[in-house]
């Protein structure tokens, strides 16, 4: 007769019999309790797969070498299972001979919901080994067992306290809710689940810390040097709610990449920006909805000399091909729930077509956009192209690019100060830095080298009081600057 190990109930049952089934997917001997962790990591292969039997107290060769059963000692082995174990799993006991020399069968049921976790990593059985399991493959095969997907699973440890309730009014406003709407009927609404048990798009949608719950769902962004793949003019890790992280990647594209004037006739020149606002918008909410988060890696913005690429956590889905991206395909959500709240704010338009409304928005630029993977990483690049003459009768934005000598960083300082002398920190707030990073820092450092700007107390490089003014080499090239984009 059987029993069950729950808790500390545990009774036992001798069985005289020396006879061990051959180890295999179903079947593990083991020579001592004192192996417990080991004994631990197959109780959860076993419920990952199809469920199995630990024979304790048998050599490598299968013959009976017996354990010692002392008081409390079953009780302590399924407690070991059951707390390091998840979900928790409580094992069916049996004993076989007297108590000094016993062999103990433990035996798991699988596992309906798969897989099972030990000392915080998922397992698996396959044939006679145990294997810890890829973040993505678990996730795959937890998403079949439940038939729920990641962003639907409860978040432990998140409530009510943890809602940055500004980010709710802001995806109100976006998604044209009303702004009285309680935060019950939108997380009804989108089916974030209830005020008790919110799921992790809530969190990611809505917390005011979702990188607590979630270390690495945040946004990397560097402008690198001009040849170096390491060395950059600007960095920053953007965290806080989704929308918000969206909102600021944009603003260090924006503050990163250069603008062109095109003149077309009317009052107002058109703002040409040197890569697609449209594209890059899309490529970044892309990859912050359907990005794996249970993958190791952030979502990173790169932008170089000749392109700016957006890498994404995570592989395509096995039935959809990098050739597929270039024409229409089906929509494949990673995480559709939180995928279908941010296409209320409109910044998705239409399922199936992201790749393809990149490309595009590219098309009048000249941009060519390319897709690719690796190192586990989905990658969307803009790539600058140079293009022949065009034809005299207009041009394109890409050659007013390349006629304009578009504004950099640099040009915006020395644009700033052509009004008048200004300190470093109000060149941060007016060229939209929080404060002076150290990416601003060279940027000053490289044209007081260059010298087009200088200091106002020349004496006291480091004063509070410093500011900076445009000399006359400065006045000149910005003239000469000028002049190009009105030509």
């Amino acid at each position: 007769m059987k029993y069950k190990c729950e808790g500390m109930n545990t009774k036992t049952k001798t069985v005289k019999c020396d006879s061990f089934p051959p180890e295999s997917e179903s079947v593990e001997w083991k020579q001592s309790l004192g192996e417990w962790k080991e004994i631990v990591e197959t109780c959860a292969a076993f419920a990952s797969a199809n469920g199995g039997t630990i024979y304790v107290g048998v050599s490598p060769e299968g013959e009976r070498i017996g354990v010692r059963i002392g008081k409390g000692t079953l009780e302590d082995i399924a407690n070991k299972i059951k707390i390091n174990t998840d979900p928790p799993q409580f094992p069916s006991v049996d004993v076989r001979g007297a108590p000094e020399s016993s062999v103990v069968e433990i035996h798991i049921e699988p596992n309906p919901v798969k897989p099972v976790w030990a000392f915080g990593r998922p397992v698996k059985r396959v044939g006679k080994s145990n294997q810890f399991l890829r973040r993505d493959e678990a996730q795959r095969i937890l998403e079949i067992t439940t038939g729920r997907t990641w962003d639907a699973l409860i978040c432990e440890g998140f409530n009510a306290n943890d809602i940055d309730r500004k980010a709710v009014r802001d995806f109100l406003e976006r998604s044209g809710m009303k702004r009285s709407t309680s935060l019950s009927d939108v997380i009804k609404n989108l089916r974030f689940g209830t005020e008790k048990h919110f799921r992790n798009a809530t969190a990611l949608l809505f917390g005011k810390s979702p990188q607590h719950f979630f270390v690495e769902a945040k946004v990397k962004c560097a402008r690198f040097v001009s040849g170096s793949l390491t060395q950059f003019l600007d960095e920053r890790t953007i965290e806080g709610p989704l929308l918000l992280q969206l909102d600021e990647a944009m603003a260090f594209v924006t503050r990163n990449t250069r603008q062109a004037l095109v003149v077309t006739g009317k009052p107002q020149h058109d703002i040409v920006p040197e890569y697609p606002e449209a594209a890059v918008r899309e490529a970044i909410t892309n990859a912050l909805c359907h990005r794996s988060y249970t993958d190791v890696g952030t979502i990173q913005v790169r932008i170089y000399d000749d392109c700016l690429e957006v890498w994404n956590p995570g592989k395509l889905p096995p039935d959809l091909s990098i050739a597929e991206l270039y024409r229409k395909h089906a929509s494949h959500p990673r995480n559709p729930l939180l995928a279908g709240a941010v296409f209320r704010t409109r910044l998705i338009e239409q399922w199936g077509t992201g790749t393809l409304r990149i490309i595009e928005a590219c098309r009048p630029q000249n941009i060519k956009v390319e897709f690719e993977t690796d190192m586990g990483m989905f990658i969307v690049r803009l790539k600058k192209t140079v293009k022949g003459k065009q034809a005299a009768s207009g041009r394109t934005a890409a050659q007013a690019w390349a006629e304009s000598g578009a504004e950099s960083g640099a040009e915006s300082i020395l644009k700033l100060l052509s009004i008048g002398p200004i300190s470093p920190s109000e060149i941060a707030v007016k060229t939209g830095r929080k404060s002076v990073s150290g990416a601003l820092k060279r940027l000053i450092r490289k044209l007081l080298e260059e010298g087009k700007i200088e200091p106002t107390i020349p004496g006291k490089p480091t004063s509070r009081l410093q500011k900076y003014r445009l000399t006359e080499k400065g006045r000149d090239w910005l003239k000469g600057f000028s002049e190009a984009n009105r030509t």
